[in-house]
């Protein structure tokens, strides 16, 4: 007879299958639930980046923050045996705690011997977004299939990193909840599987951004392809709790004159500066200028793609509780220097950003938020 285990969840009239919430209806090495946290000051002197995932049938749960400030990044990983603390939040000295569902939530991290703390509260700025369901289907196989919803967040506390502490007075932050069968999480995936017959082209320039501005959140996600063409393109502009405007999800996006890092009369993948061009229902264009102000955030430290020292990524067990950290000389925009000399450098140089907005038809409306832009594959102007 299978034996389910009971968690505090089944307390909850929730359940969508006969089983406890002990177990997910996929048991793919790849499913994932959890949370990514997101923030800087409004100078970009500072970008803090963490995450927090469950990867059940795995039964590992691990967690990371990164820190860049001063062409420095700071980096800590943990992981632990999920079960039977599977009903704890709570991952080394990392702890989330869930005070208000989609409204406010806690981040903690207390003493540890990588020297990054914080005590912070995410205070949500309007209500989350749910953001398209993808689900991918290669050769009759269930690839992936992804959900998620993000919320802009304003946030308060304190953090530590370096020996240094900040204290947090309500900057901007932006949090995303994810679940389901993922790409990059649950360790390298299989070389048994046959290989799609037409490989999917890559996205070409990429950016994922969520902004606060003066009065309203505004989310946008494309793919712009070396052809020109947006093969994925998601909008939505959130107005605050209380508001009585309706948000809605713009009808057109472009994005113009895209300005780049060079180096010795190089463009490298890094951007400098951006102009988004969004349509709403009513046929009024909005024009945004668009730039990172932060050091760059590479999200392998904390343990995305060929992360943890193993090369193995998140999701893997490593025993019944491991951690990692350094800390990573990224004063090049593209290039890390770090003291193991494991980095496995991608030839795209993903990396994320705190970032601004500037409304340019009204210059007063600026705002700050999680800047994704990168660069995967053959693209103009890039080889």
């Amino acid at each position: 007879m299978t034996q389910y285990r009971l968690t505090k969840m089944d307390e909850w009239p929730r359940h969508q299958t006969g089983g406890t919430f002990d177990v997910v209806v996929d048991g793919s090495a790849h499913w994932s639930d959890g949370f990514y946290f997101t923030m800087g000051d409004p100078t970009g002197e500072v970008a803090w980046f963490a995450g927090f995932r469950l990867h059940a049938n795995n039964d590992v749960l691990d967690a990371f923050i990164c820190v860049s400030a001063a062409g420095r990044q700071y980096n800590m990983r943990w992981s632990r045996r999920l079960r039977p603390q599977i009903d704890d939040l709570v991952c080394g000295p990392m702890a989330i705690e869930i005070v208000e569902g989609l409204r406010t939530l806690r981040v903690t991290a207390g003493p540890n011997e990588y020297g990054i703390e914080c005590e912070l509260q995410w205070d949500g700025f309007c209500p989350p977004y749910n953001e398209d369901r993808v689900v991918t289907i290669i050769n009759g196989r269930l690839h992936s299939d992804r959900s998620n919803y993000d919320q802009c967040s304003t946030v308060t506390g304190w953090i530590e990193f370096g020996g240094r502490r900040v204290e947090v007075t309500r900057w901007t932050g932006v949090r995303d909840h994810s679940w389901g069968v993922g790409n990059n999480t649950g360790g390298p995936r299989s070389r048994a599987t046959a290989p799609p017959p037409d490989a999917p082209e890559l996205p070409g320039l990429r950016q994922w951004c969520v902004f606060k501005m003066r009065d309203r959140s505004i989310f946008w996600q494309f793919h712009h392809s070396r052809h020109g063409k947006y093969t994925k393109v998601e909008t939505q502009c959130m107005f605050p709790y209380g508001s009585t405007t309706e948000p809605f999800a713009y009808t057109a996006l472009r994005h113009l004159d895209a300005e780049w890092v060079e180096r010795d009369g190089q463009a490298l993948r890094r951007l400098r500066a951006v102009t988004i061009e969004l349509t709403r229902p009513d046929e009024a264009i909005e024009r945004y200028r668009v730039e990172p102000i932060s050091f760059p955030v590479y999200m392998q430290g904390g343990g995305y793609w060929a992360g943890y020292d193993d090369g193995l990524g998140r999701g893997v067990y490593r025993g019944d509780l491991h951690h990692e950290g350094e800390v990573w000389d990224i004063s090049h925009p593209t290039r890390v220097v770090e003291p193991k000399g494991i980095v496995r450098f991608r030839s795209d140089a993903w990396a994320e950003a705190w970032g601004r907005c500037t409304n340019l038809d009204d210059p007063s409306d600026v705002g700050d938020g999680h800047l994704e832009c990168v660069v995967v594959g053959p693209y103009p102007g890039f080889a």
